[in-house]
């Protein structure tokens, strides 16, 4: 099996946040596909919430990804 962690890891720690942020951007893009597809048969409820979960941690995972290359471009080697 593949080990998805070890993946991750980069060459430094900023390169290792960024592949956590593109993960967590996928994520949450896929939770609010999923929210977005399941207010056909319902719109309230779990699928609402799924919705907003998921634009939510796309969004401050993007965030996070803009500060990231912010801090590697002041701070980096």
């Amino acid at each position: 099996m593949i080990n998805v962690l070890a993946m991750l890891k980069g060459k430094d720690k900023y390169e290792t946040l960024e592949n956590y942020s593109i993960l967590f951007i996928f994520t949450g893009a896929v939770m609010l596909s999923l929210g977005i597809a399941l207010t056909v048969i319902n719109p309230k409820g779990l699928s609402a919430i799924l919705a907003m979960l998921g634009s939510l941690i796309s969004f401050l995972s993007t965030v996070m990804l803009i500060f990231i290359w912010l801090a590697k471009e002041l701070f980096g080697d």
